[in-house]
């Protein structure tokens, strides 16, 4: 479902709040009250919460998604995303990234390398639909000093001593023109959309292949289809009726049908309609 059916209530709602402080107060006070946003999973196969980490991360790469980038206009970028080359990836950062000058131990979390890989430079995540690469840099590295290359079928990144420090044949393709990089300290950050929604079994061709039976294989109730977020709901629905001990959609439907064959020739009911007459299994 497209963001822009809820653009009125947000709208509605962003009056209400005033400002944007307030609004994005009430936002993610709601994911803290009404869902399992901040709360840590206990290990990677609980059914509730996040790996650490994720929550921010899935914060940032919302933003970064949605930032305007003027340097491009819609006719820098080609028609065909999937197939055409695209020698750099669009760099959406504007901050020049800082070090301190003692030297500290950069270290991946547990969200950096979700249902992917970790290695010594770089690990990476994925979703059925998305996969984020995260590279060590050098430290005194800013965004200047490095080339990034991403190609359908190819990744590459390069620093400013002519060292690669992430390169190879992607796994499977991806849109070359949708990717977003941004530098952290000493953490570059790739996102990659993938061109067809399947889970990778590695980043780059030569990596130690993933089990996929043994990956997290849920997908966020956004990147569901519309049909499957209305069972979804119907579901939670039926669950909401049972507990109050009212009759399910399926009881509904079979009233309905129970209410037009009531007084049909042949039915052994007459009068009017009560379904308590009938026991339903």
């Amino acid at each position: 479902m497209s963001g822009k059916n809820f653009d009125n209530i947000l709208f509605e709602m962003l009056k209400e709040c005033r400002t944007l402080p307030n609004f994005l107060d009430n936002i993610f006070g709601f994911l803290q009250r009404r869902t399992d946003f901040y709360h840590i999973a206990k290990d990677e196969h609980a059914s509730i919460g996040l790996p650490d980490g994720l929550a921010e991360k899935l914060v940032r790469h919302t933003f970064l998604k949605f930032k305007p980038d003027k340097k491009y206009t819609s006719n820098d970028i080609p028609v065909s995303k999937e197939e055409v080359v695209a020698e750099s990836s669009i760099d959406i950062d504007e901050v020049t990234s800082t070090t301190t000058e003692e030297s500290t131990e950069l270290t991946f979390t547990k969200s950096d390398y979700y249902n992917g890989g970790i290695f010594n430079n770089y690990c990476w995540s994925q979703t059925i639909k998305e996969v984020d690469v995260t590279v060590k840099v050098p430290q005194n590295i800013n965004r200047k000093h490095l080339m990034v290359s991403i190609l359908p079928t190819s990744i590459s990144v390069q620093s400013k001593n002519e060292d690669y420090l992430l390169k190879g044949e992607l796994c499977e393709k991806c849109k070359a023109n949708d990717t977003v990089w941004s530098l952290d300290g000493q953490k570059l950050q790739i996102h990659l959309e993938k061109c067809r929604e399947k889970w990778w079994t590695c980043l780059v061709k030569g990596e130690t292949e993933l089990d996929i039976s043994k990956i997290d294989c849920s997908r966020p109730y956004e990147d569901l289809s519309e049909e499957e977020q209305a069972k979804i709901e119907e579901l939670k629905w039926n669950q909401e009726r049972k507990r109050l001990g009212l009759p399910t959609s399926e009881e509904l439907k079979l009233h309905d049908t129970l209410k037009k064959s009531w007084d049909a020739t042949g039915s052994p009911f007459r009068g009017p309609f009560d379904p308590n007459n009938v026991k339903l299994n």
